[in-house]
């Protein structure tokens, strides 16, 4: 999962493309060259089957996709999974594991035309039958970066849960590196993981400037993002759109 930290065109609409596409410029410091080797594609052993995605599983992603925010910030870009990357492995306090996705996309978020990106948020649908073990796996795989790391920290200041998602999470104690923060949110009635980068920017345009603008800045989109879903959600539930099970 590449770290991504590059300035995009000035089109404010969000652009779907048939598959993720690596972005041409990148920042990888040693903490997001952890990141890109955690998600590389594996072959898996004994998977459940991830061959077809369903329309139902496509149909919950769209709640994790169509949000607006008063504070200038836009998704820009959309890309969903490109056929036949299904899996993916990462690196854990207990060694390596896979990931089995139904459906996925990577949500690229910025403020304002030019500016550099603040989000990558990549909601994955994840199997009915591998979802506790997996889950944990991501959480293991977050203790992991947190015990290779020790310019990073746990956040204990956010609700365990916001708007119904099981939220954790950690930052960097400083503006340094190409992201700041990763934290995770967990939908366990459709099981849907929830992985949210948070980039840093060139310091002349980004919208904090100090640490605790950024966790504010941090706290703000978690919140408001979250709402958003559980807003969507609630929308498509009562027009009878179908979800995954």
């Amino acid at each position: 999962m590449p770290i991504l930290n590059e300035r995009h065109g000035p089109t404010l609409r969000a652009r779907r493309l048939p598959g993720i596409l690596p972005l041409p410029t990148m920042r990888l410091m040693p903490f997001a060259i952890a990141l890109l080797f955690s998600t590389l594609i594996a072959p898996a052993q004994n998977p459940p089957d991830t061959s077809q995605t369903s329309p139902a599983a496509e149909a919950a992603l769209h709640d994790y996709e169509s949000c607006s925010f008063d504070d200038g910030l836009q998704m820009v870009k959309i890309d969903s999974l490109p056929p036949g990357a299904q899996q993916r492995t990462i690196n854990t306090t207990a060694g390596p594991k896979i990931i089995h996705m139904l459906a996925g996309r990577r949500i690229m978020l910025a403020y304002g035309v030019g500016g550099d990106f603040f989000a990558n948020v990549k909601p994955e649908v994840l199997a009915e039958a591998t979802w506790v073990a997996e889950k944990q796996s991501l959480l293991d795989e977050i203790a992991a970066m947190l015990a290779s790391d020790h310019d990073t920290m746990p956040n204990t200041g956010l609700p365990s849960t916001m708007h119904d998602l099981e939220v954790h999470g950690f930052d960097r104690t400083s503006l340094k590196s190409g992201t700041l923060g990763l934290y995770l949110l967990f939908d366990n009635s459709r099981h849907i993981a929830t992985s949210v980068y948070l980039l840093n920017q060139q310091p002349l345009t980004r919208r904090f400037q100090t640490i605790e603008q950024y966790r504010s800045l941090r706290t703000r989109f978690l919140t408001t993002y979250t709402g958003c879903i559980a807003q969507n959600r609630k929308l498509r539930t009562a027009s009878g759109q179908p979800g995954p099970s």
